[in-house]
Parts: C-alpha cells; sequence; structure tokens
C-alpha cells in the first residue's frame, strides 16, 4: 500500500513539474533585471522595454540596443541618463509594432561617472 502511494505521488509531481515547465515561457516575457549600474525591464501586457539607471552616487546610465532575432521588427536603441544628468525617471520603447512573440536580444551597456568607463552587460533575451 506504501508503495503504492509513493509511486503515485512520484507520478503526480512529475506531472506538475512538466505542467510548470512547459508554462514557463508565457510567464518569462515580462521581466525586470539589474545590470549593475541600474535595470531593464519588458512589460509584456504594454509591450513596452525600459532602461533605468541608478540615481546614486554620481553620473550613470543604461543604454540598450534591441535586435529582433526570429522575424523582422522595430529596433531601437535607448539610453537612460540618472539624475545626475537631470534625469530622474526610466526610458521606454514600445515594442507594440512588433509581431507577437518576436524573439528579440537586448544588448546592454552601462557607465558609471566614478568608475569611467563603460561596461558590456551581455544580452537578455526575450519574447515581445
Amino acid at each position: 500500500m506504501m508503495k503504492k502511494l509513493l509511486k503515485t505521488a512520484v507520478v503526480g509531481a512529475t506531472v506538475a513539474a512538466a505542467t510548470f515547465a512547459l508554462s514557463q515561457p508565457a510567464l518569462a516575457n515580462s521581466f525586470t533585471k539589474n545590470v549593475g549600474d541600474g535595470t531593464v525591464s519588458y512589460s509584456d501586457a504594454d509591450d513596452r522595454f525600459c532602461a533605468q539607471a541608478f540615481n546614486t552616487e554620481g553620473p550613470r546610465w543604461v543604454r540598450v540596443k534591441l535586435v529582433p532575432i526570429s522575424r523582422s521588427g522595430p529596433s531601437p536603441t535607448i539610453t537612460d541618463y540618472n539624475n545626475s544628468y537631470g534625469h530622474s525617471g526610466s526610458t521606454c520603447t514600445s515594442l507594440a509594432t512588433a509581431y507577437e512573440d518576436t524573439h528579440y536580444r537586448a544588448d546592454i551597456t552601462t557607465y558609471w561617472g566614478e568608475r569611467g568607463t563603460t561596461v558590456s552587460r551581455g544580452s537578455v533575451y526575450f519574447y515581445s
């Protein structure tokens, strides 16, 4: 009896894990990521990609080049400057004209005045 219950529990857990794993891509469209000198984010519901430089410790900026991978679409470059430059909010761009589920690569570069250099923060991949 105990062996049968354990087997049923293992099968149930496996099915639940597989269902969760398969549903993840839809949940992964919206995100926020810390990129060292600020954050980048994408809101799938609003089709908006945003960058925000941290408003601490001197001048900072975050630059993002959006590159459509799976099909043609908008490919803007946005730069957000922090409050040292007189701008304390985020800078956003719309991807509303992109085809649904277009695969994008966001190439990220940041700058911090105290460091005095730009840093490549790599890329983030997402679907619009």
